[in-house]
């Protein structure tokens, strides 16, 4: 067996482990969001819990074997390789530096206030929204390892632009809207 193909899987099952846990935990915020009594401070307590149980060490192995798969085989010159760090690079530093501090803090206020208080969902709420950013980035970057874009690519690489572009606006500038909360 090709110990590049043991790298790349390894790769492979992180990045899913990264990307698809992230996916699953944003639908699964959008469900507890609209559930009444405090499901969804709670929710938010266990996603910092879980960004650094699963989502920081899966984002770090990620970024590890994807380096040593270029290494292996491939150029730091690439195009596509050298978006999927900056990339990765900008989802890393968002959890680091937005998310898991957001997330922490609504843990916390949860704790004195009680995961239904007001302040504990509208900032669950707004940090959700800023967290899908991420999974539009991380779909971006996925595209980018797919299509493995070289510089001619322009078409490509306009509809990734356009797309990164697209959630920055919506989930980082635009400002979220209350959620509706069922009886």
């Amino acid at each position: 067996m090709d110990f590049y193909l043991i790298i790349k899987l390894l790769h492979v099952l992180t990045a899913t482990v990264w990307v698809g846990g992230g996916f699953v935990f944003m639908v699964a915020a959008e469900v507890a969001q609209r559930a009444p009594g405090p499901v969804y401070g709670g929710f938010s307590a266990v996603g910092a819990r879980l960004g650094n149980l699963v989502f920081v060490p899966a984002a770090m192995l990620t970024l590890l074997l994807g380096i040593v798969l270029t290494i292996m085989s491939w150029s730091f010159g690439d195009l596509w390789i050298l978006l999927a760090l900056v990339g990765i690079a900008v989802s890393i530093g968002l959890g680091l530096i937005v998310i898991k501090p957001g997330s922490d803090k609504i843990a916390e206020l949860a704790q004195s206030e009680g995961p239904d208080s007001p302040r504990v969902r509208d900032m669950s709420a707004a940090l959700l929204h800023r967290g899908r950013f991420d999974l539009v980035l991380m779909a971006v970057i996925i595209a980018d390892m797919v299509f493995k874009p070289g510089y001619g690519d322009v078409v490509i690489l306009s509809i990734m632009g356009a797309v990164l572009a697209a959630g920055a606006v919506a989930f980082l500038v635009v400002k979220p809207q209350p959620a509706a909360v069922a009886a």
